[in-house]
């Protein structure tokens, strides 16, 4: 993980994942609201986007293991040098892949069915945080300033994620649980990119001073504006979906009301039309009948 692409790697993972998670967590929230039923949140969503048997496949474990396969094997084969596996860090790194791999291959097991206790796939997430943060706080030994700014600031949000993902596991009910998890997810993925930037800037970027308390400032400052952005992102995908389902109801129940009218024989029938200078025009239509 010691380079840009390192931190792109898995701050892609934690990003697609994120966005996947708030977009279902309101979709099923708006459902439930339009169905009457009672909101339940769970660890992983179907893809119902997809056609056929596809939609009932375990897509979403599936894409978490080969992420997870991939950056494994990424991380190992950069930590051989002349045959031998000598470099710590990426030791570590290939430990975390493992451990959120773990959690993909529960997401399977549930899917199918597989006579796991309750709630085991909250714990191995729960697990999988708490192995990373772990990680984290033993891995800033000896390292420059910024660079333990910016993991600690990366610590604090897993941290927090272990957190929520009790409390979703708690009140499965609440949208805000969900939503939580995700927010934190998307904040690891963000912040991952950003600290690519930061400590690996690729391409012309300029290169930070790891030892100037300015640019430990500008960084506390840059994760605070991730925050808030991430925050408004998803208020507007809240937002989109809710106009989504809001005009879906307005068409549907138009629809029901015609349907009404058209077979209610006995009662009057407003019809509107447009006259040529564009003004509506009404009249009245007359019941059925000799």
């Amino acid at each position: 993980m010691g380079s840009f692409g390192g931190h792109a790697l898995p701050g892609s993972f934690f990003i697609i994942f994120a966005i996947w998670y708030t977009v279902q967590s309101f979709r099923r929230y708006f459902q439930c609201r339009e169905n009457g039923a009672r909101f339940t949140s769970t660890v992983t969503f179907p893809c119902s986007c997809l056609c056929g048997r596809f939609k009932h496949w375990p897509v979403e474990g599936m894409i978490k293991l080969f992420f997870i396969s991939v950056g494994l094997t990424v991380e190992i084969t950069a930590g051989f040098v002349d045959g031998k596996f000598r470099s710590i860090g990426n030791g570590q790194h290939a430990t975390m892949f493992f451990f959120f791999g773990i959690t993909g291959l529960i997401d399977l097991l549930v899917h199918f069915r597989a006579p796991l206790p309750p709630n085991t796939d909250y714990i191995s997430n729960a697990i999988a945080f708490g192995v990373e943060a772990l990680l984290f706080n033993f891995h800033l030994y000896g390292r420059t300033p910024l660079d333990v700014l910016v993991h600690v600031l990366l610590l604090y949000v897993v941290l927090a994620s272990i957190v929520c993902v009790f409390v979703e596991m708690r009140y499965r009910h609440n949208l805000l649980s969900p939503l939580g998890r995700a927010y934190l997810m998307l904040m690891q993925g963000t912040w991952f990119w950003q600290v690519g930037f930061i400590l690996y800037p690729p391409l012309d970027f300029a290169k930070w001073n790891e030892n100037d308390h300015g640019q430990l400032m500008l960084a506390t400052m840059y994760f605070t504006w991730h925050g808030g952005v991430n925050f408004i992102l998803m208020l507007l995908i809240g937002a989109v979906i809710a106009c989504r389902y809001r005009r879906r109801n307005v068409y549907y129940s138009n629809e029901l009301n015609m349907k009404r009218l058209i077979h209610s024989p006995g009662q009057q029938k407003s019809v509107s039309l447009n006259d040529e200078s564009g003004s509506d025009v009404e009249f009245e239509k007359p019941p059925n009948g000799p």
